[in-house]
C-alpha cells in the first residue's frame, strides 16, 4: 500500500470508529432507559457474529443504499423472526435511514466494550498457536483477571505462525508472550544498546579532539 493510500486508510478507519462510538452511545443510552443494555448488545453481537459474518451477501445487502428501507426491514424480520428487542429494531432502522450500515461492526465492537466497561469487565483477546482446551482457558482466564484486577471476557484466535506463548491484546495495549516476540523485544535490546554505545564512542572521540 502505497504512503497516500496508507493515510486515506487511516483516514477511513478513524471516521468509522468515530461513528462507531456516536452510535455505540446513543444505543446504550436507549437500552439504559428500559434496563435491556445486555439483550440489546448481546443480540447486536448475534447479528453480526452469527448472521453477517457468516452470511457475507446479506451484509452487502443490508449495507447497499439503493436498496429500499422497507426491503431491508422485512429481510431482517424474516431472519430474526420477529424475536429482535424493539430498542435494537428501531436503532437499525435509524442507522439505515443513514446510510450507516456500513459502521456496524465498529457500533457493535464500542458498543460491547461499552457494556462491559459499565459492568466492570474487560475485553481481553488472546492470540495462540492452537486452540486451547477448556481447562486451560478457564486457568488463562483467572491469570488475567487477576493480573488486571477486572472481570475479563475472552475471545481467542488461532494463529499457527505464533512460536510458543501467546500473545494478548487489551485494546490498543499488546502483551507478546510468544518466543517470537520475546525475540523481537530483544533484539530491540540489542540494537538500542549498540546504538548508545556507538554514540558514546563517538562523543568521546569529539571530546578528545
Amino acid at each position: 500500500m502505497s504512503e497516500q493510500n496508507s493515510k486515506i486508510a487511516t483516514v477511513f478507519d478513524s471516521d468509522e470508529q468515530h461513528v462507531g462510538e456516536v452510535y455505540a452511545k446513543a444505543l446504550i443510552a436507549a437500552a439504559e432507559k428500559d434496563g435491556q443494555v445486555d439483550t440489546v448488545v448481546d443480540q447486536l453481537e448475534s447479528l453480526v457474529v452469527d448472521v453477517l459474518n457468516r452470511n457475507p451477501k446479506l451484509d452487502v445487502v443490508l449495507s447497499n443504499p439503493k436498496m429500499p428501507l422497507e426491503s431491508k426491514w422485512e429481510l431482517l424480520e424474516k431472519v430474526f423472526g420477529g424475536s429482535m428487542n424493539g430498542t435494537l429494531l428501531t436503532f437499525l432502522k435509524v442507522i439505515g435511514r443513514r446510510n450507516r450500515f456500513h459502521a456496524l461492526r465498529a457500533i457493535q465492537n464500542c458498543a460491547s466494550r461499552m457494556r462491559d466497561e459499565m459492568a466492570g469487565r474487560i475485553q481481553v483477546e488472546v492470540t495462540v498457536p492452537e486452540a486451547m482446551d477448556a481447562s486451560r482457558e478457564s486457568a488463562l482466564i483467572t491469570k488475567l483477571a487477576s493480573y488486571f484486577k477486572k472481570d475479563v471476557r475472552l475471545t481467542t484466535k488461532i494463529d499457527p505462525q505464533i512460536i510458543g506463548g501467546l500473545v494478548v491484546r487489551v485494546g490498543d495495549t499488546v502483551f507478546d508472550g510468544s518466543i517470537d516476540g520475546q525475540l523481537r523485544m530483544l533484539r530491540k535490546t540489542v540494537s538500542a544498546r549498540s546504538e548508545h554505545a556507538l554514540r558514546s564512542a563517538a562523543d568521546a572521540l569529539v571530546q578528545a579532539n
